[in-house]
């Protein structure tokens, strides 16, 4: 008996043994596939460092192509190769670019540091700002970073030139024209409308007015907010249909890059670190903002340009609820600059929509005695934020309130 037991005892070892030889087999088998396959975590980590390469290279070439484009928002040739010149490993043909290999038409394929990057013909390249005469582009800014523009030569985005800047809002459709929809936004184009976000910063598909024009409500009990050319005794856009027009040719419109400052001619200036220029009514605010320049319109801020600043945002920023944004510093500061150091209101090279002060803009609320609108959040509460729209008397000039204005060409 004893003999027996000790066989079977030996047997069942051994078929222990086999199983788990074979368990650890089948582990084993798993582990190289999750860490070798065609799926696997090294094939995985690899092809993610290359298309962190590869995006490298094409941003490289995108900043060149951009610094490319002249004031009359044509790319010259000659300023492309010599900006080409400058990325580190870059070839076209096979060879450095020079007098003798250089990029003549387009498009042309290009290599840095061993990948490829197409750079198309112009009537291909989408969306690009024309520069206005008097304005110059700050290097290192792209379309979809925010393109600054700076009306002194040599400006940084640090703005130590001390020019007045402005972002680029590129727009790819009017609402309620050639097909574009809410949806369309929804679906992340930026279309240029007016639009209520609902808590989670979508669009709201049943409050978005579906056209131009008309009545917005934010709430099915609301004032209604109208942006026309006749108003409710506030200042209202001194163009609105050229505005429009303006965006239907050039595919977009600038906005100061900055809360307004007091210039020295009371006008608004749109420059870093200055005392913002608050307590003040809205009719003085549009005034402020008009005429800043001989060769571009300016305004205040429209609804249209406020709401679709935000789409812009939303889709080229990595905060995809930024229009439910609220405040982010606890005091009023100076403009695009944060109390604590870390905080900074600031997408896509825009700073402060969110906070510091609530902005005037040209829109009309329905309320006989508050006409004017405000939008966005300050430092005061965290109960408004990107957004939201305010309203006020044409008296009205309170500490948290301030402006900015826009140009369109």
């Amino acid at each position: 008996m004893e003999k027996i037991l000790k066989q079977r005892n030996d047997g069942i070892t051994l078929i222990a043994l086999v199983i788990t030889i074979i368990v650890l087999l089948i582990l084993a088998g798993v582990t190289i596939a999750t860490l070798t396959g065609d799926n696997g975590i090294l094939t995985k980590a690899t092809e993610a460092s290359e298309r962190t390469k590869q995006a490298n290279a094409e941003e490289q070439v995108k900043i060149a192509v951009q610094a490319s484009y002249g004031t009359d928002g044509k790319m010259n040739l000659d300023d492309l190769n010599n900006e080409l010149k400058k990325i580190e490993g870059l070839t076209y043909k096979g060879n450095p670019i020079s007098d003798d290999n250089k990029i003549e038409s387009l498009p042309a394929t290009v290599n840095v540091n061993g990948y490829d990057v197409e750079i198309k013909g112009e009537e291909e390249t989408g969306n690009r700002p024309t520069i206005p005469e008097g304005f110059y582009a700050v290097e290192g800014t792209t379309v979809e970073g925010g393109f600054v523009i700076s009306d002194v030569e040599g400006d940084d985005l640090n703005n130590s030139a001390g020019g007045n800047q402005y972002v680029w809002i590129p727009v790819d459709g009017i609402l309620g024209e050639k097909g574009k929809t809410v949806q369309n936004a929804v679906d992340g184009e930026i279309i240029l409308g007016r639009y209520v976000f609902d808590s989670n910063g979508d669009i709201d598909t049943t409050l978005t007015p579906t056209t131009l024009g008309g009545e917005l409500k934010t709430s099915s009990t609301s004032s209604s907010y109208t942006e026309t050319s006749t108003g409710n005794g506030n200042t209202v856009a001194k163009d609105i249909d050229g505005f429009i027009d303006s965006v239907r040719t050039n595919g977009g419109y600038y906005i100061a890059r900055f809360e307004a400052s007091q210039g020295t001619n009371n006008k608004a200036e749109s420059k870093y670190d200055k005392a913002v220029w608050n307590k003040i009514t809205q009719p003085k605010a549009a005034i402020a903002c008009q005429d800043l320049y001989t060769e571009i319109n300016s305004d205040l801020m429209n609804s249209y340009a406020w709401d679709t600043a935000i789409l812009f945002i939303q889709k080229c920023s990595e905060d995809e609820d930024y229009s439910r944004q609220d405040r982010l510093y606890k005091n009023l500061t100076n403009t695009g600059k944060a109390t604590d150091g870390t905080n900074y209101d600031v997408r896509c090279n825009i700073y402060d929509m969110a906070g510091n002060c609530r902005e005037w803009t040209t829109e009309t609320s329905s309320s006989s005695s508050s006409s004017c609108v405000v939008r966005g959040g300050f430092y005061g509460s965290s109960s408004h934020y990107t957004s939201s729209r305010g309203i006020g008397s044409t008296s009205a000039n309170f500490t948290n309130y301030s402006f900015r204005p826009l140009l369109y060409l």
